[in-house]
């Protein structure tokens, strides 16, 4: 396998990094959904994100074996959450740190746009292999 080969094989490789990482995180959360305790949580501090309709919600839950609260953010559309209000809250049972709300991940069109971003670099590579086999470049 010659240099340019392999620099293309990484290339590729490279370009599902954001589609195994949309989904880990979608089977992580699946996991928490199934398999986690649910907790009622608070939210304690909204930021609204920059010409964008949705802010950063960020909440706080009480674990019982634990005397500190765990924190967690979620994305949320604006105005969903205010400051003060409760939410159920699903964690692990072994580590608390990790908690999600129903419908994290969930939407198919972050799975879509992960796979156009996979196809797409799939092609450029493609394409620069044809290009340096037929001596183009």
């Amino acid at each position: 396998m010659s240099g340019i080969n392999i620099v293309l094989f990484f290339t590729a490789l490279f370009g599902f990094l954001p589609l195994a990482i949309i989904l880990f995180k979608r089977n992580r959360v699946k996991k928490i959904l199934t398999t986690g305790v649910i907790a009622k949580a608070t939210v304690f501090d909204v930021k609204r994100i920059s010409r964008a309709a949705s802010e950063l919600v960020y909440y706080q839950f009480n674990v019982q074996r634990h005397t500190k609260p765990f924190t967690g953010k979620l994305m949320a559309t604006y105005g969903q959450y205010k400051i003060g209000d409760t939410m159920d809250v699903y964690y692990l049972p072994a580590n608390p740190r990790r908690s999600t709300v129903t419908g994290a991940w969930g939407s198919p069109v972050i799975v879509v746009f992960g796979v156009v971003i996979a196809l797409f670099i799939l092609f450029a590579v493609y394409k620069m292999h044809e290009m340096y086999k037929t001596g183009g470049y």
